[in-house]
């Protein structure tokens, strides 16, 4: 085979590449050319010929000795990364104004949408549509406070309404004079109610320290409803503080025979830990107990947080200490190597209980329904209240919302086919008296009863319903939820699961109305019904001295009565 030695001369064969002088001479030649043409489009405001000169002959030299430099030709039409980066970012910015444009502007959660109606809703007749929508505005109307200024009214007026007292009765008389006389085609009225009459009398507890000036601790408590009191000289023994009934039980005779057990128990929630304020008393006397002390049902731990209730009554007195109070006691217990270092208190309760002491009522007021008034469509709240406080939130509150939502039905002046009632029931805190006798007394009735709903857990931001109904009826209410009570953010729909309808309507539920609770928004941390710490806002203040008429604001009790108004009309004219 004869090696070939290229001619710089001839043409380079096909397939090979081209020699580097030819390569040189080529690119020395085009980057000349460029440099001619960028003279000849050079601007004549250049003054610098000398440097713009120099500039040139920079842009333009080309290496004696290799390659020639090689500037990458931009295309004009290709943009350059800045600008593409540029072009990026406006995109973005105009896609997401037109996000907000379309969340703020061309969608509003105030206005109902009928192109998303349900099939639930399109089906409903359009004047009860109008009056819904109607009583859902009222939501937004600032001006009006009604129902918050008569709750602060008539609690400053009469205080607190515990069964059996004089203010409940003066209280439930208030009432029925305001709806007589101030609203516009609601019938108020009372209807009977036997209760008996627990009262408190003088209290006090004296926990021994002798290290301290005066030998003793004064501790702050509340006792708990339906107990007996003690001796009148008190109750005299050392305490012995228990977490759960299973180590009560552990402990026997042996340990608690003859001294006051306390029950101090972590809170996780009030259902869990309840049982040891409603049994605890029954459970200690089995073993000998002279008297429990409970530590309060509170998420609190506060000092001056003590929280009284009702207790099943007992052999021996049971009264509620605050979560501080309760651990400066176990410290002690703790702390004590002898009998004789063991916390030691003296209990003194001067409680009474009458049974059956007098007549009382539940307080009813009624918006007579158009063409089926004999159906009824119940609304509800208790009336009654401990003797701390004023029960502004537990449970005047939740009597006023039933009260409200049915005058801004009233005013509407188109009355739903059936009945609305509201009714305010008495003694719900102890033996619901007052339920049994309205389900004593209205019997015959029940079947008649199409709907009932209840408000015992609060009434702040409002959240929905608690429904404990078939599934057709279930989905209805999702749907109405969904279509229109959202705009008032009270359009949710869960089950019975999550929170119960309510204790007062419980007998109407378990003879087959449809029942449902009316739920609020944590106003502390925004929690919904069945998530952790929901219910914590509420049981802060629940049977305290500090449930007072602050607690509850007027604004979220407007747009809480306006949802239930909605609710209550469709289910009414449905």
């Amino acid at each position: 085979m004869c090696k070939m030695i290229p001619d710089e001369k001839k043409p380079v064969p096909w397939g090979l590449p081209p020699l580097r002088a030819e390569v040189q001479r080529r690119r020395q030649a085009e980057a000349e050319s460029t440099c001619s043409e960028e003279k000849r489009f050079t601007s004549p405001a250049v003054v610098d010929h000398k440097s713009t000169k120099l500039a040139m002959a920079d842009h333009c030299q080309v290496e004696s000795n290799g390659y020639t430099l090689l500037q990458p030709k931009r295309d004009p039409d290709v943009m350059s990364y800045s600008k593409r980066m540029i072009v990026f970012l406006v995109g973005m910015a105009l896609m997401a104004g037109a996000v907000l444009y379309i969340r703020f502007v061309m969608y509003d959660p105030r206005v109902i949408d009928p192109s998303t109606f349900s099939a639930t809703t399109l089906g409903t007749n359009p004047d009860t549509l109008e009056t819904v929508d109607r009583l859902l505005r009222a939501g937004f109307d600032q001006s009006n406070t009604v129902a918050w200024d008569r709750l602060a009214e008539m609690t400053d007026m009469y205080g607190h309404r515990m069964t059996g007292s004089k203010a409940y009765d003066r209280s439930a008389e208030w009432v029925v004079k305001t709806a007589n006389s101030q609203d516009k085609n609601l019938t108020a009225y009372t209807e009977p109610v036997w209760v008996n009459q627990w009262m408190r009398g003088s209290e006090s507890l004296r926990l021994f320290v002798p290290t301290r000036d005066t030998g003793f601790i004064q501790v702050p408590l509340l006792g708990l409803g339906n107990s007996v009191g003690t001796p009148r000289d008190g109750i005299e023994a050392n305490v012995i503080p228990v977490h759960s009934f299973k180590e009560l039980h552990q402990l026997g005779n042996a340990s608690i025979a003859g001294n006051i057990v306390l029950y101090n128990f972590n809170y996780t929630t009030y259902d869990a830990v309840v049982q040891f304020r409603t049994r605890g008393a029954i459970e200690a006397a089995k073993y000998g107990a002279l008297a429990v002390l409970v530590r309060s049902v509170t998420p609190d731990s506060e000092f001056h947080s003590i929280h009284t209730g009702s207790s099943a009554r007992a052999t021996i007195p049971a009264a509620a200490i605050s979560p501080a109070d309760a651990n400066m006691i176990e410290r002690i217990y703790k702390r004590a190597q002898t009998s004789d270092n063991v916390p030691r208190v003296k209990l003194v309760m001067n409680a009474r209980l009458i049974e059956n002491a007098k007549q009382s009522a539940n307080v009813i007021i009624d918006l007579k329904g158009s063409t089926a008034p004999e159906e009824i469509v119940l609304l509800s709240g208790h009336f009654d209240s401990w003797d701390i406080g004023v029960g502004a939130m537990d449970d005047g509150a939740g009597a006023f919302l039933a009260w409200e939502a049915t005058r801004l039905i009233a005013l509407e002046g188109r009355p739903p086919r059936r009945t609305i009632r509201v009714v305010m029931w008495n003694n719900e805190e102890t033996l619901q008296r007052g339920a049994k006798a309205y389900y004593k007394q209205h019997e015959h009735e029940i079947k008649q009863h199409r709907f009932a709903i209840e408000s015992d857990i609060g009434v702040f931001e409002p959240w929905g319903l608690a429904v404990a109904a078939d599934p057709k009826m279930v989905s209805n209410l999702r749907n109405y939820g969904m279509d229109l009570i959202k705009i008032l953010g009270a359009g949710n729909v869960t089950t019975s699961d999550v929170e119960g309808p309510g204790t007062d309507i419980a007998m109407l539920c378990d003879n087959g109305v449809p029942c449902a609770g009316f739920l609020s928004v944590n106003p502390e941390n925004g929690a919904v019904p069945g998530k952790p710490h929901w219910e914590d806002h509420y049981f802060r203040y629940h049977h305290t001295n500090n449930d007072r008429v602050e607690i509850i604001d007027k604004h979220r009790l407007r747009r809480s009565a306006a949802a239930l108004a909605a609710w209550a009309y469709l289910i009414a004219d449905m």
